[in-house]
């Protein structure tokens, strides 16, 4: 046994989460009491449901004894009756007596009740499309897919006056914010298709890993993470509902997968255990799901969250990460925006995105599993966008490869190695100094100082696996491969050459 005070919360998530590894490995096996079976007042092949030939007789047992000893399975159980309770209720004789008789006639109500969700608690959110016809619907309404020029010119002038706000107002570094931005709309565009593609990918033994349902935007606070998303889903279909980031759970991602068909599902503001406990075995799961249609996933992170992204996470979503952002205490342009950005969204009419959904449907049924589905939707846009204002694109509005996006998931990281190398930081012996890094042969070792809970300041989870050598590594020790490391980060890393000389 061993007890821990905590004086942060980053000591009690590191705890908490080593706890939820070992629950989740734990056994699910419920003992249940032998004596109460054994004494129970009806045998199981007995039981009402299974017998409509009389009258049955129940002596419900007394609480007291039986609830020491329920399993908190039992009482999750007990907690649902009491919800289903008004529901079935008319149909449930009373108890007389201490004892209820339930009737065939009974039985009968019972087996035909259909629990129904009110308006307000069911989500009737759904996209869906048939290829083959040419025709789409939006939850159970013709989701027409015909569009007026006139408007599809506005949307796209509404488009690009959103991107140019960025400019002059987010500091620094606004041309990448844009592209990379202009690329998560392409993907989002283009989400209904995904799940065509992943099955088409599938039985063909392509590469599924190229056709991602999830993307994940995460960056500085301020950076127009969740304003970008509301506004580009308000483009599609009109409104942007993101769900309540409390019902990011492993069984509601399932039903959300199944539920709403082809209509992207929105998570805002995602935290970084959320998403471990829950998003990973999804994201990894390569296995399609039991419906033909399912919808991509969209979640926003902040960075302070983003702690790290594995290996096997990189690889099956679309990120975008960014450091550009509004400052803080530019309030004035702040509140201008937003006011500038609602305009936008009342403008927005949708019939872009109608003639984009045409347009790709024509490119799909030429090209059945496209050799690079984000150049054909960039492409598809750019040309929409370039068409209706007659005038050729901005800079970020362009055809962008799966190629040349893949090379750039791993530009937050590179950046970061480049900085851990610099001179000031290098030893000419391994542990010299408290922390640095030397050469040693054809590896690069680095050591660090760790803290309490054995982290080091580096985080050496977002780093491709292939460049540490990990027999060699330890805690506060890590060893790179000198070659792939300097071919990664696209700069030599060598001992600094002594700006003085001996006599």
């Amino acid at each position: 046994e061993t007890l821990i005070a905590f004086d942060n919360d980053e000591a009690w998530e590191y705890y908490n989460l080593m706890f939820e590894e070992i629950w989740e490995s734990a056994s699910d096996e419920i003992t249940l009491p032998q004596d109460k079976i054994e004494n129970a007042k009806i045998e199981v092949i007995k039981a009402p449901v299974l017998d409509n030939l009389g009258a049955v007789v129940i002596e419900p047992p007394t609480p007291t004894e039986l609830e020491a000893s329920m399993p908190s399975q039992i009482r999750r159980v007990e907690k649902l009756a009491e919800v289903l309770k008004p529901s079935i209720s008319p149909a449930v004789p009373s108890i007389r007596n201490g004892k209820q008789i339930n009737t065939p006639q009974d039985m009968q109500k019972l087996k035909s009740l259909r629990l129904v969700k009110s308006p307000d608690e069911a989500d009737h959110k759904w996209f869906s499309i048939d290829r083959t016809e040419r025709t789409a619907e939006l939850t159970g309404e013709p989701f027409p897919l015909k569009w007026d020029d006139e408007r599809v010119k506005t949307d796209a002038k509404l488009i690009l006056d959103y991107f140019k706000n960025y400019e002059g107002a987010f500091q620094p570094d606004v041309d990448q914010l844009q592209s990379d931005y202009f690329k998560l709309m392409s993907w989002l565009y283009f989400s209904p298709f995904m799940c065509d593609m992943r099955s088409q990918a599938q039985a063909a033994d392509s590469d599924i890993v190229s056709y991602p349902s999830f993307a994940i935007v995460f960056g500085k606070s301020n950076c127009g993470k969740t304003s970008l998303i509301n506004t580009l889903t308000t483009s599609m279909f009109g409104y942007a509902d993101p769900i309540p980031k409390q019902n990011f759970t492993s069984a509601r991602l399932r039903s959300l997968q199944q539920a709403y068909k082809r209509f992207p599902v929105v998570f805002d503001d995602i935290g970084r255990n959320a998403f471990r406990q829950h998003g990973l075995d999804i994201i990894k799961d390569e296995m399609q799901p039991p419906v033909s249609e399912y919808p991509g996933f969209i979640l926003s992170m902040n960075q302070d969250d983003a702690h790290s992204f594995r290996d096997e996470v990189v690889k099956r979503c679309f990120m975008v990460y960014t450091t550009t952002a509004l400052p803080p205490h530019k309030e004035e342009i702040r509140r201008r925006l937003v006011e500038g950005v609602k305009d936008i969204r009342r403008g927005l009419t949708g019939d872009l995105y109608r003639r984009y959904l045409q347009e790709v449907m024509g490119h799909l049924e030429q090209e059945r599993l496209p050799d690079d589905w984000l150049a054909l939707s960039s492409r598809v846009l750019s040309g929409i966008i370039s068409d209706a204002v007659a005038q050729p694109p901005p800079h970020w509005c362009k055809e962008t490869g799966w190629d040349d996006y893949a090379g750039t998931r791993y530009d937050r990281v590179r950046k970061q190695l480049r900085n851990l190398f610099i001179d000031s930081a290098y030893a000419p012996t391994e542990g010299s100094t408290s922390r640095g890094w030397t050469v040693v042969d054809d590896r690069i070792i680095v050591w660090e100082q760790q803290d309490a809970f054995g982290r080091s300041g580096f985080r050496w989870e977002d780093v491709p696996s292939t460049l540490k050598d990990a027999d060699a590594s330890n805690a506060g020790r890590t060893v790179l491969y000198a070659e792939k490391l300097e071919e990664f980060i696209e700069a030599p890393v060598r001992p600094p050459r002594p700006w003085w000389k001996p006599w």
